[in-house]
């Protein structure tokens, strides 16, 4: 009867393993996007929507403009998520040309803005 027992444990726990091993860790305030482009060279600007992850309502639309790509081949910019809502949010990108716009991107994982993290504590 021991063994049994053993044995389902064992089974358990290895059918947990990869349950363990891709887990998530979601970004806090983010500092920063990058993703692929395919038309950069071309493009002229790029738009970022902040989506509200409870609704999919779109809080902000962010006009990013267009950087040069870095190291990996990716577009990437700086921001600052302060000014939104508490809350769970992903990104969705655009690439503009002119008047054009392209499809909106898939969206990004989830990410939260949380409170800032206090630093400088002074023992008094």
């Amino acid at each position: 009867m021991k063994k049994a027992k053993l044995l389902l444990s064992l089974v358990c726990l290895l059918l947990l393993l990869p349950v363990f091993g891709q887990s998530q860790v979601v970004v806090k305030n983010p500092s920063g996007l990058a993703f692929l482009c395919p038309d950069h060279a071309s493009d002229t600007s790029h738009e970022i929507d902040i989506v509200r992850e409870s609704d999919g309502t779109v809080v902000q639309t962010l006009v990013v403009g267009d950087p040069p790509l870095n190291t990996q081949g990716e577009v990437e910019f700086s921001l600052n998520v302060q000014p939104i809502a508490f809350g769970a949010y992903r990104f969705q990108a655009r690439a503009l040309a002119s008047t054009f716009r392209s499809d909106t991107s898939l969206p990004s994982a989830v990410w939260e803005r949380v409170p800032g993290k206090p630093s400088g504590l002074v023992v008094r």
